[in-house]
């Protein structure tokens, strides 16, 4: 689980109020209700027959499935609500059926919802190619990283959103190269200034 917390009132000389996943327990509440059930299926396919973007833009139609269209899978949602049994129209928040943004977040749903070890997935073993365990496991609760010459500071699933597989895996080596960079430049001035310290204690 993704953990937001927002800043949402301030009043002088009294304590500030944040909000923490203001969305999210609601949203959740549907799939933990008595007799709810939550089914996955893992998607497999060629990216140059469908990229990452249009599998989530076209095959499974906008996030609005009153938008969506009619061959998609949340178009065919809401022309049909009623047939399939559901108690309601699909909308913007319950839209019947949700897709990971990129490869990477789907490794890290897997990982945060099943219980599955990264190692274990062959996408997994890629991204485990190009991060170290422990970031991978921090990155796949969505952190904000900064990376870049400007520099960028964005969440590391908005980072690759929409992205195929092996762009995907170039920008996390990219962000993670850059990271272990600027680590061991600290690292480095830190240890310079140890020394410095020692040398005057010498003297």
């Amino acid at each position: 689980m993704v953990v937001y917390c927002g800043l949402i009132d301030t009043v002088p000389n009294k304590a500030p109020i944040y909000v923490f996943n203001g969305f999210f327990m609601s949203m959740r509440s549907n799939f933990v209700a008595p007799g709810a059930s939550i089914y996955y299926f893992v998607v497999e396919w060629e990216k140059d027959t469908c990229a990452w973007e249009d599998f989530r833009g076209k095959v499974l139609g906008p996030t609005d499935p009153v938008t969506a269209p009619a061959d998609s899978l949340r178009g065919m949602f809401m022309a049909n609500w009623e047939a399939y049994g559901l108690a309601y129209a699909p909308n913007v928040g319950d839209n019947a059926v949700h897709a990971s943004a990129s490869p990477f977040e789907s490794l890290a749903e897997r990982m945060n919802w099943l219980g599955m070890a990264a190692d274990s997935d062959d996408f997994g073993k890629l991204v485990l190619s190009v991060l170290d365990a422990p970031t991978l496991d921090e990155w796949s609760k969505d952190p904000a990283v900064t990376y870049g010459v400007l520099p960028i500071k964005k969440s590391v699933f908005d980072s690759v959103e929409d992205c195929d597989s092996d762009y995907c895996l170039a920008l996390l080596g990219m962000m993670y190269a850059q990271l272990a960079t600027k680590s061991k430049s600290a690292i480095e001035k830190q240890q310079k200034s140890l020394e410095e310290a020692m040398a005057g204690l010498k003297m």
